[in-house]
């Protein structure tokens, strides 16, 4: 082809250079004129739709040569939602947006990924990324292409990534993607009117729990099955071998059992010993493809198995040494067009084939085991392929999502081929074939891993377990994560086994202690400097949490043992007794951590306070509730459960979530009121002072109440005496206490932007490492009350900030005015330009005056559900004689805009005698800003929706 063309986001075909197509090999992009003008030979048409239909992954030349031939491909009924979703996301204000598409193995969902692409290629920029792991160069191509043809051509990207998981953590590599492709719109300093990139995340998911908004399941609806029987006929009039379309054919039949079983049946009966190799290839087929969807073998390696002699020249093809099995599997090309020697490779024709072979297999005497010690042994040489390694790791170790329990998902202990074993064959066999993988991949750290974690789970051999965690420690000795199994090891035995003397139960905690404080000395170094330029640690995305949790749950068992044994035991470890009982049950030699065990167990609590309430996993995703409930026991094992809500920052925090008593509250309150006045210390201060705040959002009224004045007059002295350096619970309180409104100042008052500078780079020091990819939890939103009734502790808001929710008119929030620039979010108040961060990065994307509301997390303040308020305040003043005159629910939208309205006002608008005066006077005081015309539009689009779409279409005409 002499040249290759993308849309704009007109709909005009630009034409790319050669230079920005070289910029884009990581991606696959289906351009808008492909195939288009060539000549292609019919035989390959032939040959890829034959393969296509047998079970072999679509290539964009199917797509071409179906549209071309008004042969189109079944549209399943999920189509018509995604490419719904699509052009919503095309409307949205944000820069990037992504669509979650789950299907189940065999049920077509990278086909119709393809599909979706390949509609909407002369729309919109359609690509797949070719190695989803590498984020960066993902990125910056995503950028190259939207940018191809010059600023006035960009148009939106929609970029296909398959299954975008990742071994140790499935959300990190996404999030990866996305954070780069931010830095990129930022470098490039795009400020467009489209958006950037919809990224389609496709994710295979063998069970479905309900909650998936797309998911692609391997049965089909009246309306897909009437489609595909009207398609069968055409394949049956256009090929005499339709019979072997197993691909085509399963989906045609609705994934019927029957229809396998039928397919499989010539396969009987089965050789099991002295099996010829062209078999084995066949089970090694019939084990991957069934715990692993989408895995293959590629021609070479199945041919160096098939030639015992090695002797490439001359020895049959791979098609002809597999012909007895030709019906069940598919030899393809991984690349497009005519390339068929380096790259192919041969897999099942469905998963579902795949199973049933597998289940004739070991029906028929060749077990699961066998089957995978004879694939670790003959198809791993000494050099394994990445793709291959991928698989045998995906094979051993990859612990799958379980069906599901009521509303809640657990993946399983093992990987489903362990659990598989370990149920139709024994345990033994397990740890055989973990220990010939330890031995066939002697630097893999993650094989010796599971080895440990199945001798203590399922043989609670706790010696073996420990022999095994160590293998894998000495492998990858700075991997806190491999370091976490040996803590575990040492943890179970305790818990577990039946200990009558002290000195057993504190010989193993000791073990455990130690394992699990190393874990986190590793944790703590993994993203240190030197850790990451060593060329060999994998620094963990995440802060690895699990050594200091770990500590906690083995002190509780140790506290509830210990107690068990002799209950003086209890006031021991709270050191409220002396120690004589030590020496009394012969434990001297570990008195050294019976007395500091109080204190480290305290600190500890102290962090996952901290780290619970300041952070969650996702925005929509808590910790397991295990971790907070293990957490206060020991805090009240260990201190006294009264004292729990006094020990720190976080701790008061916590009150609002389960203390609902006022009269607890002004207890609280009145307490700390005299830690204040007796220590003076800083720290107290700004918990007496964040205990009047969460008094104020129980009783406004209640008489103990501190003014915002005077809490405000105990800040500027702290401020006054130090302003930097301080802790980030300081500067919050300065920011909920100052943020620019009606209520009285010092005449001093803090510089808020002073304040919010030092606030970042105090939570760098104190808390970024920790709280690394988390969600920062708003810990107080801006409201529209005054005084302390101004700040409105967050509850379940969080929930209406996702995107689909991101235009939620929140009750009792206040919007506040702001504007962008640089890509960069600023709160305006008066005269004063305060930075704040954008909660969705995604959504700061164009220089324009915007609203948002406020909420402020550990970090600083943050801009939630930021709106692009220019464009409603244009259509509110283009259209104000339509609206003045068409408004019918006028009362309700005065209502809407009543916090922003003066009170005298307010009763002069009430009072006008019909809706057009009152509309009138309404607008005299629309003059005001875009805060209040934006707040205006939104509630027009709430209480009159039918004149806003009227007034759009008549906009959309007169400027056509």
């Amino acid at each position: 082809m002499e040249y290759y063309t993308v849309p704009n986001k007109y709909g005009a075909q630009i034409p790319l250079q050669t230079e920005v197509r070289n910029k884009l090999s990581s991606l696959d992009v289906v351009w808008g004129n492909m195939y288009e003008g060539e000549d292609i030979d019919p035989q390959l048409v032939l040959e890829k739709e034959v393969e296509f239909y047998r079970g072999a992954p679509p290539k964009w030349l199917n797509f071409y040569c179906a549209e071309k031939n008004q042969k189109p491909f079944v549209k399943r009924d999920i189509y018509t939602k995604i490419t719904e979703l699509i052009q919503k996301k095309r409307e949205t204000n944000h820069s990037i947006s992504s669509i979650d598409l789950f299907h189940q193995p065999g049920s077509g969902g990278t086909t119709l990924a393809m599909q979706v692409l390949w509609d909407l290629r002369k729309k919109l920029r359609c690509a797949y990324a070719i190695d989803s792991a590498d984020s960066k160069a993902i990125a910056q191509q995503v950028i190259h292409l939207f940018n191809a043809g010059g600023s006035q051509n960009q148009n939106t990207v929609l970029l296909f990534v398959d299954n975008i998981e990742t071994e140790a953590n499935e959300d990190m590599q996404f999030n990866s993607l996305q954070e780069n492709l931010i830095e990129n719109i930022k470098q490039s300093n795009i400020s467009a009117s489209t958006p950037v990139v919809i990224i389609l995340n496709c994710l295979r998911k063998k069970n479905k729990t309900g909650k998936e908004k797309l998911m692609l399941c391997t049965s089909l609806s009246k309306e897909e099955q009437d489609s595909f029987n009207a398609k069968h006929a055409k394949v049956v009039k256009g090929h005499e071998r339709h019979k072997k379309f197993h691909g085509f054919n399963i989906m045609q039949r609705n994934f019927s059992q029957t229809y396998i079983t039928e397919a499989c049946e010539y396969l009987k009966p089965l050789k099991t010993k002295k099996r010829p190799r062209n078999a084995q290839i066949l089970s090694f087929l019939a084990l991957i493809n069934s715990y692993v969807p989408g895995s293959y073998l590629t021609e070479t390696l199945c041919l160096e198995f098939l030639d015992k002699k090695n002797q490439i020249s001359g020895r049959p093809t791979l098609e002809k040494q597999m012909e007895a099995f030709a019906d069940l599997l598919v030899i393809y090309s991984t690349c497009a067009g005519e390339a068929k020697s380096e790259d192919r490779c041969i897999r099942m024709a469905h998963p579902m084939i795949a199973e049933k072979c597998l289940g004739l297999l070991t029906d028929a005497g060749v077990t699961l085991s066998d089957t995978t010690l004879k694939l670790l042994s003959n198809l791993c040489p000494q050099t394994v392929q990445p793709y291959f390694m991928k698989i045998i790791k995906q094979l051993l170790k990859k612990r799958e999502t379980g069906p599901p329990k009521g509303e809640k998902e657990e993946k399983l202990p093992f990987s489903q081929l362990i659990q598989d074993i370990k149920e139709k064959e024994n345990k033994s066999k397990c740890v055989g074939l973990f220990k010939h993988a330890a031995k066939k991949f002697p630097e893999d750290a993650f094989i010796p891993q599971a080895l440990a974690r199945f001798y203590y789970i399922e043989l609670s051999d706790y010696a073996k377990a420990a022999y095994w965690a160590k293998t894998a420690i000495q492998r990858e000795p700075n991997n806190s994560f491999i370091r976490d199994t040996l803590g575990q090891v040492y943890k179970n035995q305790l818990k577990n086994q039946n200990l009558a003397k002290s000195s057993s139960i504190l010989q193993i905690a000791k073990q455990a202690f130690k394992a699990f404080e190393v874990e986190a000395e590793t944790a703590e170094r993994e993203l240190e400097p030197g850790m990451q330029e060593d060329g060999v640690t994998n620094i963990s995305t995440v802060f690895n949490y699990r050594g200091l949790f770990g500590y906690i749950q083995a002190a509780n068992t140790i506290f509830y043992k210990l107690s068990k044994v002799n209950p003086e035991w209890s006031k021991v470890l709270r050191q409220e007794a002396k120690q004589s009982l030590i020496h009394s049950e012969k434990c001297g030699k570990y008195q050294s951590l019976l007395t500091s065990l109080r204190q480290r167990t305290e600190d500890k609590c102290n962090f996952f306070d901290k780290f619970l309430i300041y952070s969650k996993l996702k925005i929509n995703k808590q910790e397991p509730d295990y971790i907070c409930k293990d957490t206060a026991d020991c805090y009240n094992n260990y201190v006294k459960e009264e004292e729990q809500f006094f020990r720190s920052f976080a701790g008061l925090l916590s009150t609002l979530s389960h203390v609902t008593s006022v009269s607890d509250l002004e207890q609280i309150t009145e307490q700390w009121k005299e830690i204040h006045v007796d220590s003076q210390t800083d720290s107290d201060a700004l918990n007496y002072i964040l205990a009047n705040i969460i008094l104020s959002q129980k009783s406004a009224s209640s008489e103990i109440l501190r003014t915002v004045p005077e809490l405000q007059e105990i800040l500027q002295k702290l401020w006054d005496r130090q302003n930097e350096n301080r802790s980030p619970e300081f500067y919050l309180l300065v920011l909920l206490l100052f943020w620019p409104d009606s209520a009285k100042k010092t005449s001093n008052t803090p510089d808020l932007k002073v304040c919010v500078q030092y606030m970042r780079e105090s939570y760098e020091r104190t808390y970024q490492k920790y709280l690394r990819f988390r969600y920062l939890v708003p810990l107080f939103f801006l409201g529209n009350g005054g005084g302390l009734q101004r700040l409105v502790h967050q509850t379940d808001f969080t929930s209406l900030f996702v995107e689909e929710h991101e235009t939620a008119e929140i009750q009792g929030f206040r919007r506040i005015q702001g504007e962008i620039r640089n890509h960069k979010v600023f709160a305006l108040r008066g005269p004063d330009q305060i930075e704040v961060l954008p909660h969705n990065p995604a959504s700061v994307y164009n220089t324009d005056l915007v609203s948002f509301y406020l909420g402020f997390t550990i970090r600083g303040p943050v801009a939630y559900n930021i709106r692009y308020v220019k464009k409603s305040a244009q259509f509110v003043d283009k259209h104000k004689k339509n609206i003045i005159e068409r408004v019918k629910k006028v009362d309700l939208i005065i209502n809407d805009l009543r916090p922003m309205i003066p009170t005298e006002q307010y009763s002069t608008i009430k009072a006008a005698s019909t809706n057009n005066e009152k509309m009138e006077k309404l607008y005299t005081i629309l003059s005001a800003g875009y805060e209040i015309k934006d707040t205006f539009y939104q509630s027009l689009l709430k209480n009159e929706q039918g004149l806003i779409q009227d007034l759009t279409k008549f906009g959309k005409k007169s400027s056509n």
